[in-house]
């Protein structure tokens, strides 16, 4: 086994074992390893509590490292992120701050709320997330920051705030978990709090830094000639629906492909490895919009070691159909042979939910006919099993 192959092998286990203690956020992490091995920033946008700096936190964890994390404010000061004055540089007449476990020695961070920051944290922000450097006055320092991951309730309206957003190429929008999962989530959930509770001595990383490194370092090798033309029908796709993609994004874009290839274990790009391109997306219609669009250029999207964000990413009509679909048939099965008022009441909840979902995502006349005939014997069979329940109540 090659050095590489090897990584990639740690790499599968990272994930895996970072996202068995989270319930449907396992994209979450395999998005941060993608930003790591590209060394390109994510935002993840979505409510609070759905396990954003969870998934940060665990995917540290895994690969060790410096890890800095902050939920900034409005009241945020500068010095809060990037270090207070140096006392004893000052008494020796040097304006210099003290970096120490701050964001400029981080190799991976988190930054909660980021778009609460105050213009000099933003505009910090913006020289050490490109050039990856910091400067404050005459002191200048370069920062080994590999990625950075940015959270957010929603995207800002503001211009000069979109401006700040576009340096984060990849970008994942999180809704609550599902009904269907969550009996999972609350399993899940109180696993989560014992351990916290009872803390155990945490497993050493199955990856490192220099690991992350020595595979970034393979990006420039990857050959992207079969891609770049199947990448461009893309780009010119979404621009005729009026999807806002600047140059720097599209160029940049490049990057997430053939990391995208790399952790497949390939060194030449293929179609199959396009599917990033959905991440460039900013705004949470045109992404969906956008899986719709091409699910013809992204119906071949595989990857081995990031199953769950490709699946995210071309998650067409098709996909969703199938997923309620098999949802739909497992609820028909698990209808309480006995019209219990509590079982029962307790599974029409969930039959409703369905319902709710597949209407919503479909108009009538586009149901596809497996999703229809589930529906109809969903609809059926629980409207049969509430008059027996009204005649037994009777």
């Amino acid at each position: 086994m090659s050095l590489i192959e090897d990584s990639i092998a740690r790499l599968k286990a990272c994930i895996e074992t970072a996202s068995s203690q989270l319930i449907d956020r396992k994209s979450l992490v395999e998005l941060v390893f993608l930003g790591l091995i590209a060394r390109e920033h994510l935002l993840f946008i979505g409510p609070p509590g759905t396990a954003k700096s969870a998934a940060v936190r665990l995917a540290a964890k895994q690969v060790g490292g410096r890890y800095f994390e902050y939920l900034i404010g409005r009241f945020t000061e500068p010095s809060e992120i990037f270090g207070p004055l140096d006392l004893e540089a000052l008494r020796q007449g040097r304006l210099q701050p003290d970096v120490t476990d701050m964001l400029p020695q981080a190799e991976l961070a988190f930054l909660d709320e980021i778009f609460l920051g105050s213009t000099a944290i933003l505009n910090t922000l913006l020289g050490l997330l490109n050039e990856r450097s910091y400067r404050r006055g005459h002191f200048e320092t370069k920062v080994p920051l590999r990625s950075c991951v940015g959270a957010s309730n929603q995207l800002p309206d503001d211009p000069m705030l979109q401006a700040f957003a576009d340096r984060f190429l990849i970008t994942l929008f999180i809704d609550p978990i599902g009904d269907h999962a969550l009996e999972s989530l609350l399993t899940a959930g109180w696993q989560f709090s014992r351990r916290e509770l009872s803390p155990q001595a945490d497993n050493a990383p199955h990856l490192s830094m220099a690991d992350i490194d020595g595979l970034s370092a393979q990006l420039a090798l990857v050959d992207m000639s079969v891609c770049q033309t199947p990448y461009a029908h893309i780009v010119r796709k979404l621009r005729s629906r009026k999807v806002p993609l600047s140059d720097r994004r599209i160029i940049k874009g490049q990057k997430l492909v053939a990391a995208a290839a790399l952790i497949a274990g390939r060194m030449k790009a293929e179609p199959a490895d396009l599917w990033p391109i959905i991440y460039l997306i900013q705004d949470k219609v045109l992404q969906q919009e956008a899986r719709d669009l091409l699910t013809i250029e992204l119906e071949e999207a595989s990857n081995p070691a990031l199953p769950q964000a490709v699946k995210d990413a071309s998650f067409g009509p098709a996909a969703r159909a199938k997923d309620l679909q098999d949802y739909g048939v497992a609820l028909l099965g698990e209808m309480p042979p006995r019209i219990d008022k509590g079982p029962f009441e307790a599974w029409l909840v969930k039959a409703e939910s369905w319902l709710t979902q597949v209407d919503a995502g479909f108009a009538g006349n586009k149901l596809p006919e497996g999703l229809a005939n589930v529906r109809q014997a969903l609809v059926t069979q629980s409207a049969g099993a509430q008059d027996v329940q009204q005649e037994a109540a009777q």
